[in-house]
């Protein structure tokens, strides 16, 4: 990696702002969240995770309901990690079963036929922004491809991709543009970039953050020209400036350039993380969403901090990205209640926007929540 990434240290820099807002914020508003709690989409859920919920009926489903509940999975591998070894025979094994339980089919092969056509060009969108410890692990993308080839996607029709060539060599994935394979690149790659047609425009936003005086997002052309479907794979961890950096910031920040002016006080990412990913070519396309936990963080992120991460062993497997960040919202939460820190549901208020935009639902007893043990 280059010894100065001017992204990850614009990164850094919001990063320390909000945390020195947030110090402010938690002194003064201290004896207000003893007696009233904290807001925001987690303040009405209970401190256990999902999953126990709804095994101690708390949120089983109501047969009259007329809606059908939204299929969720949590799939967790007891024998994932053994000591810092990845197990990735369990991992493939978790991710097989996962994709079964969400469809209800009896093969993985069956499941991954109901999420895909043959002829679809794929778009694997991974997060690779804190290097190899933190970013979505290559087992699962290899599961991925070994999904889609099982019904009828040829390798050459799959793109791997993220918005900086340089995060993914860093992560570990190698440029690849070779035409008869799996292909790995960037928005930033030459030949591809952003299209000027595509954009999203937004003067709510930090001034003297915007890219060349602009207050243009424009869409990378990978989304607007390259892929028919997306499949969104984002790491389960914290982010300083969005609370959680899950499905909806992975793919919508993760798509257009001049992301950083939406950082900035008192925004926060929102509503700008919703707004994007409401646009077609983001919203229509997106198939599936596979949270990678076999790592996660709930503190000082997006980037990695070996004190503040741990092996959760787990995946969240929706097609509605919205439930999924629930549940990792609720995941940091947790860990971070465990940890003696503040929730961060009250900086994550682009949940709640994007459920208010018809992406996805932020109720969980509208949630269909299973859970697999491997």
């Amino acid at each position: 990696m280059k010894s100065y990434d001017p992204v990850i240290s614009n990164i850094i820099a919001d990063s320390q702002e909000a945390e020195q807002l947030r110090d402010k914020l938690n002194r003064r508003q201290f004896l207000n969240r003893l007696a009233v709690g904290v807001g925001g989409i987690g303040g009405a859920l209970s401190t256990l995770p999902a999953f126990a919920q709804l095994s101690s009926g708390q949120l089983q489903p109501d047969a009259t309901q007329a809606v059908p509940l939204t299929p969720v999975v949590e799939a967790v591998g007891k024998e994932v990690w053994t000591d810092d070894q990845l197990n990735e025979d369990v991992v493939s094994e978790l991710m097989d079963q996962a994709m079964m339980k969400l469809t209800g089919r009896t093969s993985a092969k069956e499941a991954w036929r109901d999420i895909v056509l043959p002829d679809d060009i794929v778009g694997i969108k991974i997060n690779p922004l804190a290097g190899p410890e933190l970013s979505t692990h290559a087992i699962i993308v290899d599961k991925i491809i070994e999904g889609l080839y099982s019904a009828g996607v040829l390798r050459k029709q799959i793109i791997i991709w993220d918005r900086f060539e340089e995060h993914l060599l860093n992560a570990g994935y190698p440029i690849r543009q070779d035409e008869g394979d799996v292909r790995t690149f960037a928005s930033d790659t030459e030949g591809v970039g952003y299209d000027d047609e595509v954009f999203y425009e937004s003067e709510k936003d930090s001034i003297t953050r915007r890219e060349n005086e602009s207050t243009l997002s424009r869409y990378s052309r990978i989304v607007s020209q390259m892929v028919d479907v997306l499949i969104n794979v984002p790491v389960l961890k914290h982010h300083e400036m969005a609370g959680v950096s899950g499905c909806l910031k992975n793919l919508a920040f993760g798509s257009v350039d001049n992301t950083r002016r939406f950082h900035g006080k008192p925004l926060y990412c929102n509503p700008a993380i919703a707004e994007i990913l409401e646009h077609k070519v983001l919203r229509e396309k997106l198939v599936l969403n596979i949270v990678d936990g076999l790592v996660a963080s709930f503190d000082k992120g997006p980037t990695y901090h070996a004190e503040s991460a741990w092996k959760y062993g787990s995946l969240f497997v929706s097609t509605d990205p919205v439930i999924l960040d629930v549940l990792v919202l609720q995941t940091v939460n947790q860990k971070r209640e465990e940890m003696e820190l503040d929730s961060v549901s009250k900086f994550s208020n682009h949940i709640s926007t994007a459920s208010a935009l018809g992406l996805g639902t932020n109720t969980l007893d509208e949630a269909d929540l299973q859970r697999i043990e491997v």
